[in-house]
């Protein structure tokens, strides 16, 4: 599998994070047992980390190669 294959795969599965994001935003629109929030909540704010990271990842992987781009595959 080369980087930018790999790249890709991981903007799907960024983008499939996404779709769960807001679906428990919606879920947690919709709900009042305090418990329940607080679960959706922390639940949200875990994978919007994985979501940012995975992101990353992908950016990284596509600028592998590219030397223009710092070593942390940033601008």
């Amino acid at each position: 599998m080369t980087l930018l294959r790999m790249a890709a795969s991981y903007r799907q599965s960024a983008d499939l994070l996404r779709v769960r994001i807001i679906a428990l935003k919606d879920e947690l629109a919709r709900t009042e047992d305090p418990k329940e929030r607080g679960r959706l909540e922390r639940r949200i704010k875990d994978l919007n980390t994985l979501y940012r990271e995975t992101r990353e990842t992908a950016l990284v992987l596509e600028r592998y190669y590219d030397r223009r781009c710092r070593r942390n595959g940033r601008r």
